[in-house]
């Protein structure tokens, strides 16, 4: 599969699906044009947000909305992706969902333990959502690159 073929495959045709499989090239290809695309759109939206807000410009802040709108525009095909591709590697559908709800609630509770954050969260909460993020990354790295079964 494509760099283009993966982003519509993902994108348009399989927006929610948690049925079938996913590529090694197909999940690689999406994680490229996120990661492109989570680049370009931050720098940008980040330029036009500070210009506009100028010396009242929170970055926190900032960080934490852009998160968030991200989050709620690539959830549902990151989802489907992820549980795909764990089905491709053999594994199953609710092992996909535990892995991948960890993983987004601890990304989202990293960036709040930060000083001047809009929302604080308690400190002990801190050290154990890095620890789920790493192990959830890890284990997600390692489905990643599994070869097909």
């Amino acid at each position: 599969m494509k760099f283009g073929q993966a982003i519509d495959s993902v994108l348009f045709k399989n927006y929610f699906n948690l049925e079938g499989k996913a590529t090694r090239s197909e999940y690689w290809w999406f994680m490229l044009f996120f990661l492109i695309f989570n680049l370009f759109a931050g720098i940008v939206v980040g330029i036009v947000v500070g210009i506009t807000y100028g010396a009242d410009f929170n970055p926190d802040t900032f960080s934490l909305y852009y998160m968030l709108g991200l989050l709620a525009l690539f959830i549902l095909p990151l989802l489907g992706l992820s549980v795909r591709r764990f089905a491709d590697a053999g594994r199953g559908k609710r092992e996909a969902i535990v892995v991948f709800v960890l993983a987004m609630i601890s990304q989202l509770i990293v960036p709040m333990g930060a000083q001047g954050a809009i929302i604080q969260v308690a400190e002990f909460l801190i050290m154990p959502a890095w620890i789920v993020l790493g192990v959830t990354g890890l284990y997600t790295l390692y489905i990643a690159l599994k070869k097909s079964v």
